[in-house]
């Protein structure tokens, strides 16, 4: 892997303060096409509220990746929504670091709540609905050599534009000393997802979350 910038560092701003960094929210818009694109509110309220976290990459002040988090209760496994680096940093270790940085943190707040974190879950998007596919791919692959595997349960993300469910994989990687999800196992991190994430924080309705369960259930 290739060694991140010397000077890289991590944090975790406040509401206040990741409302005013430009930077991070013109790469937050370049990086997610508008389908998969939260309203900014959301996120912003996510982290007002404890529900989740944002980790920023930055080097000499300026945001140059993001990880956007949402702590899952039932049960606890990390939903990671958002992961990106700006393309000038690609390829420079700053995906990876960002990676295992937003894995730590959430983790700690899982130990520091009584709770036992079952692994990290996230959403990718399927190659052969990607734009392009070979970037897909690469990114599939990113993720795979840092320890996740794809999970073959069928997966509709809902419509955080109010219009359509996207179908994409999830991804999961355990917590050290923790196997990988049996079917029922991933059942539940799905309607955590559906109902704790896009239901509490973004208000989609409950009815068309159950009609996207069932949906994947056929």
């Amino acid at each position: 892997m290739v060694k991140s910038p010397i000077d890289l560092t991590f944090d975790c701003p406040a509401a206040g303060v990741l409302a005013s960094d430009a930077a991070f929210w013109q790469l937050y818009d370049s990086s997610f096409p508008s389908t998969e694109r939260e309203p900014s509110d959301v996120i912003l309220s996510t982290v007002q509220t404890g529900a989740g976290f944002v980790v920023r990459a930055r080097v000499a002040g300026i945001t140059i990746g993001l990880a956007c988090a949402h702590m899952l209760r039932r049960p606890p496994a990390l939903f990671l929504v958002y992961l990106a680096v700006a393309p000038e940093w690609r390829s420079h270790g700053v995906g990876s670091s960002l990676f295992e940085q937003t894995w730590t943190t959430g983790a700690a707040r899982y130990v520091e709540a009584g709770l036992t974190p079952w692994g990290c879950i996230f959403e990718v998007d399927t190659p052969e609905a990607a734009s392009n596919q070979m970037e897909q791919r690469r990114r599939i692959a990113f993720f795979e050599r840092l320890g996740t595997c794809l999970l073959p349960q069928r997966y509709l993300q809902p419509p955080v534009d109010r219009i359509a469910p996207v179908a994409m994989h999830l991804m999961f990687r355990p917590a050290p000393g923790i196997s990988l999800p049996d079917s029922g196992a991933v059942s539940q991190m799905i309607r955590a997802i559906y109902f704790e994430k896009y239901h509490a924080a973004n208000g989609i309705p409950r009815e068309a979350l159950d009609d996207l369960l069932r949906q994947i259930k056929q």
